[in-house]
Order: C-alpha cells, then sequence, then structure tokens
C-alpha cells in the first residue's frame, strides 16, 4: 500500500509544483517508485516533466478521461520514475461534471484506490483554489503539504484550508494529516521573510509543523524552463538537500 500526498495551497505561484516534482524526484532517487498525479488545469507539472498537454489531450491520456470517462488511471500513466498521469486544460471541466457524479468529493479517491498497490509513493498536484478537484485530491490522500511563500497573502488562506481539511478528516478521510507548511522562495536577507516566517511559527507551530524553507534561487526557474527538476539540474543547493530530507522522512513514514 502506497502513501499518497496532496501537495495544496488555494494560493498560486507558492511552488506546489516545484515541490512536487522535485519531491516525487527525490522519493525516486531513494529507489521508491513514485508517481505524480496532475489534478491542475493548468498543466504545469505535466510540462515541467517534458510533456505536451495538447498531445495528451488529443490521444484521451489525461486525468479528464480518468475521472470523468471509463479510461482507467493506470491506462494513463506517461513516464518512468517518477512516473505521472498527466492533466490539460480539458480538466478544467471537471468540477461542473463532477456535480452530477454520486459522492463527487470521491471519485479520485476511489481511482487512486485501483493502483496504490503499483506505487510506493502518490503525490498530487492540486489547483490554486479549494475547487471539487483540491477536494478530491485530500479526500484520496493521508498527508497533506501545504508550500507557501513568505508574504502575508500567502499566508493568509492557510486557516482556510485548515478547515476544509479537518471537514474531510470528519467526512470520510480520517486518515489525513498535515505533513507540515513548507516555505518557498524564502531570502534570510529580507526583513519581511523573516517576520513572516516567525509569524508562521508562532501563530501555528505549536500545532503544524513548520518546515525548513526553501531558498530563494534562480535555478528552480530554470529548472521549470528546461524540464528538469532540480535534483537533476542542480542537486547541491541547499533548496534540493530539503527534498532530500523530506523525502527520507516520508520513506521513514511508509515502513
Amino acid at each position: 500500500m502506497s502513501l499518497t500526498i496532496a501537495v495544496a495551497n488555494q494560493k498560486g505561484g507558492v511552488g506546489k509544483t516545484t515541490t512536487t516534482v522535485n519531491l516525487a524526484c527525490a522519493l525516486s532517487k531513494h529507489g521508491k517508485k513514485t508517481l505524480i498525479i496532475d489534478a491542475d488545469p493548468q498543466a504545469s507539472a505535466t510540462i515541467y516533466l517534458r510533456n505536451d498537454p495538447r498531445k495528451l489531450e488529443a490521444q484521451h491520456q489525461t486525468l479528464y478521461y480518468g475521472l470523468l470517462k471509463e479510461k482507467s488511471l493506470t491506462e494513463l500513466v506517461v513516464g518512468g520514475n517518477p512516473a505521472l498521469i498527466p492533466s490539460s486544460i480539458m480538466l478544467s471541466a471537471a468540477d461542473a461534471e463532477l456535480m452530477s457524479e454520486p459522492f463527487s468529493s470521491v471519485v479520485l479517491k476511489e481511482k487512486v484506490n485501483e493502483l496504490r498497490d503499483e506505487y510506493d509513493f502518490i503525490i498530487i498536484d492540486t489547483p490554486p483554489n479549494l475547487s471539487l478537484l483540491t477536494i478530491n485530491a485530500l479526500s484520496a490522500a493521508d498527508r497533506v503539504l501545504i508550500p507557501t511563500k513568505a508574504e502575508y497573502l500567502d499566508i493568509m488562506g492557510i486557516p482556510l484550508l485548515f478547515e476544509t481539511i479537518q471537514k474531510i478528516q470528519r467526512r470520510g478521510n480520517n486518515r489525513l494529516q498535515v505533513l507540515g507548511i513548507l516555505p518557498t522562495l524564502f531570502n534570510a536577507h529580507f526583513s519581511q521573510d523573516r517576520a513572516i516566517l516567525e509569524e508562521l511559527r508562532a501563530s501555528l507551530g505549536g500545532s503544524t509543523r513548520i518546515l525548513e524553507p526553501i531558498n530563494r534561487s534562480t535555478a528552480f526557474g530554470r529548472s521549470a524552463s528546461v524540464g528538469k527538476p532540480i535534483l537533476e539540474l542542480d542537486p547541491n543547493i541547499p533548496g534540493a538537500q530539503v527534498y532530500y530530507k523530506l523525502a527520507e522522512e516520508l520513506i521513514t513514514y511508509a515502513v
């Protein structure tokens, strides 16, 4: 049985896709069979891993066809390790269409359960909102990892995400636990970044783990532009080591 992690925050631009791809890469480098599910209609993880969403959509090879059509998720997998279930803009129609499904919040959970035995880890990249796609991802997950930039507007939405997580825990997924909050794009030389990190620790650190920050680096943008995880492009930068440590911790959980 695999461990499923949703990477979630309703705010965009906080490093969800970067975290998803690099954590998956770190797990695969530890010899763990890992699958990324791209549940974001923007298809950022799909593009990051050098796939063409338009071509995959034309082939009916995206998550939309697993959620709302007759395809199994196994049929949709592309790539090696980490493997990927890709997304495309077609997934933006899923919210409205899922509403007509019985138990619409657990459709992805049912699908993921069919392939859990095939992978050690499944990591779900979610859209930048609390849509039905995000609810499905949280309902399917064992852990949720919350990336956030060290900015006031980015941390303000975290309490609402916690409320959603608590409702999901009460209403059918009591396995779901918050793995932690991961500060991203952090610059220790900026007083605002340091102040936000301290505020996070003061306000949420008593109940939620605040992970070691991922330092701001142009290498992350470069890695996305060339379609290579930072762990392959520049594995020695400090941020890469944070992903390695987190992967090792998850492996310990899953033993």
